[in-house]
């Protein structure tokens, strides 16, 4: 652990929301945004590009390292990297 540190590698430990987060979808997978968590700009910033509360996203793709996580949101395409998309809380759509 000492080499990560000199690094500026560190654990961040962020609070999920309860329950299936945006982030454990798999592409191709359609979900209902139900919470979303993090700091106020975080959300100001997801409002802002019209992610809320109650809208249906989809898991477009993940790029080649899993990082960052493409989705389709009210017909756009927005990236978000993939711990930003652990504070968001999501109910599957089966379809």
């Amino acid at each position: 652990m000492r080499g990560h540190r000199r690094f500026g590698f560190r654990r961040k430990h962020h609070r999920r929301p309860h329950g299936l987060c945006l982030s454990d979808l798999q592409a191709g997978e359609k979900a209902l945004v139900t919470t979303i968590g993090g700091s106020e700009h975080f959300r100001i910033r997801l409002m802002e590009m019209g992610l809320l509360a109650g809208d249906e996203v989809e898991v477009s793709k993940y790029a080649p390292l899993q990082d960052p996580v493409e989705l389709i949101v009210k017909g756009y395409h927005l990236a978000l990297r993939v711990r930003d998309a652990a504070k968001i809380g999501v109910e599957r759509i089966d379809d």
